[in-house]
């Protein structure tokens, strides 16, 4: 079974069918627009006086508006749900310490049982970190910010069983490329 983030779908299905459905919804607006500076173009006359060009435009300009605030409205409340973080409680989740120095990574506990749903809590001791965690295959699964002073959060479900490679993502001094960790995921 796929890694997965918290959320219910595969990533890469996940993902690859959101792209899709934005493609298809951008293609269809292209067409439209395209039929509608055609039309224009046809039916455009020289003789036509200012006030009444005035006048449409107006009322074009209202429509506009509003079809714009509803097609951002609804893309922005679309996304809302679909975020791959909770931000919430760790409830029913196996949390994960993670403390990023100059240049290693602490895991505590550096271990957890295939299937469980995995709140990596990460910081930082010195300076900022990028952690990227990487499943068995060596697919890149997620990464968050390691900083000083703060928490920020990972959540995960990882579902196949192995070695996780943990690498720093972000430049932090001369032996930033020797930073990497492991996180075991058992068989259940």
């Amino acid at each position: 079974m796929p890694n997965r983030l918290s959320g219910s779908f595969p990533v890469s299905l996940h993902f690859a069918t959101v792209q899709i459905a934005a493609g298809a919804a951008f293609a269809v607006l292209a067409v439209a627009f395209a039929a509608v500076f055609v039309l224009v173009a046809l039916k455009s006359r020289a003789d036509i006086p200012y006030e009444q060009v005035q006048t449409v435009g107006y009322w074009l300009r209202k429509r506009w508006l509003a079809v714009l605030t509803v097609v951002i409205v609804c893309g922005v409340g679309m996304s809302l749900f679909d975020l791959p973080y909770s931000g919430g409680a760790a409830t029913g989740m196996t949390v994960v310490k993670v403390t990023g120095g100059q240049f290693f990574w602490s895991l505590v506990p550096d271990r957890v049982t295939a299937g469980t749903r995995v709140r990596f809590d990460v910081t930082s001791v010195d300076v900022n970190h990028g952690f990227g965690i990487y499943d068995p295959r060596g697919r890149f699964i997620g990464s968050v910010q390691a900083m000083p002073g703060y928490h920020n959060k990972l959540d995960l479900t990882l579902d196949d069983a192995g070695r996780y490679v943990i690498r720093c993502m972000e430049f932090c001094g001369l032996d930033h490329a020797s930073m990497e960790s492991f996180f075991t995921v058992t068989p259940r």
